[in-house]
């Protein structure tokens, strides 16, 4: 007893989790720099694989982790004479500017530094309000649209 009382003791709570703010820009961040190796790829003419873990079930029956590769899309495309570059976060498209869901440049070559520039900007928490916007979940019904609720207390 007399070696606990040379230490000093303090009652503190812990916070390991850090902010959603956060934890949306990192994601988005993550995925910018994931397609500018993308971009590095298609420009040699490759695909850009990624290897990752799954668990499959072999003939015996038995689960296995085994490694995956996986092809990960561009987010990029050819038209118009020029390239178009759409961010995106999950499966949703952001409207970067607030209108306007594609960035356009004349040429390939010019997408790894927008791409750079999406990255600062997400940094800086300027894409913050265009991520909030796209995790904004959608109504149930269309607007003006009937609830089935309603229907049925007309028929009654």
């Amino acid at each position: 007893m007399t070696s606990l009382k040379t230490l000093t003791f303090k009652t503190i709570e812990r916070n390991r989790r850090e902010s959603e703010i956060i934890a949306r820009r990192h994601k988005l961040i993550v995925k910018l720099e994931e397609q500018q190796k993308v971009l590095e790829h298609h420009v040699k003419g490759e695909h850009y694989v990624v290897t990752g873990p799954k668990w499959m079930q072999n003939t015996h029956g038995e689960r296995v982790l085994v490694q995956k590769q996986r092809v990960i899309r561009p987010w990029f495309f050819k038209r118009d004479g020029g390239y178009y570059l759409q961010v995106k976060y999950g499966t949703r498209i952001l409207s970067v500017d607030g209108i306007h869901n594609s960035i356009f440049v004349e040429a390939i070559s010019d997408l790894s530094g927008v791409l750079s520039e999406l990255i600062k900007a997400t940094e800086a928490g300027e894409l913050d309000a265009a991520i909030a916007k796209t995790l904004k979940p959608k109504p149930k019904y269309k607007p003006g649209a009937a609830k089935s609720a309603d229907i049925h207390q007309l028929k009654r």
